[in-house]
């Protein structure tokens, strides 16, 4: 024990920085990696995935873990995080934003600033003497806070928009951390349903639709469904059009990609191109447990074996970026007051080829190889949990418009 430990404070780089959230590495949860975050890392060596110390997520702690917590040595963070938001409420139901605090110790936020302006962070001051204690919530709303003009915080009445915007918290001149900025950007939602933080398996916290509202309490688990990407091929062994998108109906009701009530149909986007709209003369509906294939070249995929039934569309121009890319299934949402269409998200994948460790958190790209010109492609693993992580996807034998195996 005394030896690993001489070792490990060898290897500490003392370079303090200020982290938006607590720093990796913060094993007892005070935001700040130290001493006390030391002896608990050297308790843990070659533990298994359970530990906290494993912060690559991966085998054993090891020399990989410890690399990465002698880079946050001595790092410190602010623990307050925006959780979760609704930003679009029910008839006259109050939008609300919740605060987190996700450490061991308390912080006293009175005197902060809640916005949803960045050029203008100081629209709503929350009143001093408000303490936050260890991993509790608070929740500020519109009708309550922030929009309340007999609240003495409220500087600019504001609210926030259905067809998403940011949420800007900041400390102000707060003297114990001082100039602290945290901020969520949303998307266009539906009526209420919110946003929240979810941790993916890669460390990294997206800020996702939930299943359910959970103002003051732990978050729920983000929705899911009910069409999800179920498998990609984005980079085909041999012929190069042979690339494909299949999605899946989860849910236990037909659903049709098409609202007819603005006349739009939903849509498959990527970054570098794609542009699908599904048919509007013949909307398309997929019945549970149904598969839909959107294919770069439908003479390409005779190179698969695809069943006779399955419902196939050319998604036209463009293609699936090797290196990796997000792809996005979106529904309409509302027209603003500018006639301007904004789009829902139903589901998100940014898959990698596996080679690229410089845009992951850990320095680990934990997406397969297998996927990228090789032969197999990219199979959701189970299609009811949250997609865009890469724990829940492998690489196995095309199975375009069929079950995944």
């Amino acid at each position: 024990m005394k030896g690993r430990f001489i070792l490990i404070v060898a290897m500490l780089a003392l370079c303090p920085i200020a982290w938006a959230d607590c720093p990796p590495g913060d094993l007892n949860r005070d935001c700040r990696v130290n001493g006390a975050d030391l002896l608990l890392f050297s308790r843990d060596w070659l533990a298994g995935m359970e530990s906290d110390a494993n912060l690559n997520r991966a085998g054993s702690v090891d020399a990989h873990d410890l690399a990465l917590f002698a880079n946050e040595w001595q790092q410190t963070g602010c623990p307050i995080v925006i959780n979760e938001i609704l930003a679009h409420a029910h008839a006259e139901a109050s939008d609300w934003v919740e605060l987190h605090n996700v450490s061991s110790v308390p912080v006293d936020i009175g005197g902060w600033f809640l916005s949803d302006n960045p050029n203008d962070l100081q629209r709503y001051r929350i009143a001093d003497g408000t303490i936050m204690e260890p991993n509790s919530y608070f929740v500020l709303y519109e009708t309550i806070h922030f929009a309340n003009p007999f609240d003495p915080g409220m500087i600019v009445p504001f609210a926030f928009t259905e067809n998403g915007e940011g949420v800007y918290l900041s400390s102000g001149d707060d003297p114990c951390r001082p100039e602290y900025l945290v901020s969520e950007e949303f998307g266009a939602s539906a009526t209420s349903y919110s946003f929240g933080r979810y941790l993916t398996s890669a460390g990294d916290c997206h800020f996702v639709t939930m299943a359910d509202l959970t103002p003051g309490r732990a978050n729920s688990y983000p929705l899911v469904g009910p069409i999800v990407i179920d498998e990609i091929m984005y980079h085909p062994q041999g012929d190069a059009d042979a690339e494909y998108v299949e999605l899946l109906n989860i849910s236990k009701e037909p659903v049709t990609l098409f609202d007819f009530s603005c006349n739009e149909p939903w849509r498959l986007t990527d970054d570098s191109g794609i542009d699908y709209r599904f048919p509007t003369d013949a909307p398309v509906t997929l019945d549970p447990g149904r598969h839909v294939l959107l294919v770069r070249d439908p003479i390409a995929m005779q190179q698969y074996f695809v069943p006779a039934d399955a419902t196939v569309f050319d998604w036209g121009s463009g293609k699936l970026a090797n290196q990796g890319e997000t792809l996005r299934l979106i529904k309409p949402g509302d027209v603003d007051d500018r006639g301007v269409r904004y789009w829902i998200e139903v589901d998100r994948v940014t898959y990698s080829d596996g080679s690229h460790p410089e845009t992951f958190k850990h320095g680990i790209d934990p997406w397969p190889v297998e996927a990228d010109g090789r032969g197999l492609s990219l199979n959701r693993l189970f299609p009811s949990r949250y997609g865009n992580d890469p724990n829940n996807w492998h690489a196995t034998i095309p199975t375009p418009g069929a079950v995944n195996d």
